[in-house]
């Protein structure tokens, strides 16, 4: 039995080079202008308890976003399903029509599918970039609950997203 492992560092320059191709220098990272740029629809619906979705046909895309969800976890799930674009081939649901799609859900939070913990590394970094963290001196901001409100408010994103992001790119320094 083959382990996989997410692919972090290779995440890191897509995001680096993304950024760079597309003269993003500071948050917030307008997500759906950026996914749009690539050729990808975005459609916004009721989609029950599923949070987004991709759909590729042939060579057109289109993500999928639960328009009753909150604007900053619908800019989470544009980078996620965005992230799938980039990264994975997606899971065959159509066989007769050759679509392929990949699902955002509960599940995908859970951290047991490398596809899904790399979808969601991708979203946090595409949306959080170490580089303009390091320029915002965010690591100030590991143990300061109104930091972090500040912080996430300028990224656009939720204040839970910015803490794990902050832990995940900092927390290696936080004194024991």
């Amino acid at each position: 039995m083959t382990v996989q492992r997410a692919r972090y560092a290779k995440i890191e320059r897509l995001v680096s080079a993304l950024l760079l191709e597309h003269h993003i220098s500071k948050p917030a990272v307008a997500i759906q202008k950026l996914v749009r740029k690539t050729g990808i629809e975005i459609k916004y619906g009721d989609l029950g308890d599923v949070s987004g979705l991709l759909v590729r046909s042939g060579a057109t895309a289109t993500i999928g976003v639960n328009i009753n969800h909150p604007l900053v976890r619908q800019r989470f799930t544009i980078a996620h399903e965005f992230g799938h674009y980039l990264l994975h081939l997606g899971i065959s649901s159509h066989y007769d029509r050759d679509y392929r799609v990949n699902y955002r859900s509960h599940e995908s939070s859970q951290a047991t599918d490398v596809e899904e913990i790399e979808a969601n590394f991708f979203a946090a970094s595409i949306l959080m970039p170490n580089e303009f963290l390091d320029a915002d001196d965010a690591i100030q901001a590991l143990d300061n609950d109104a930091a972090v409100e500040r912080l996430a408010a300028r990224y656009n994103v939720s204040r839970h997203a910015m803490s794990l992001r902050l832990g995940n790119v900092y927390g290696r320094y936080r004194p024991f």
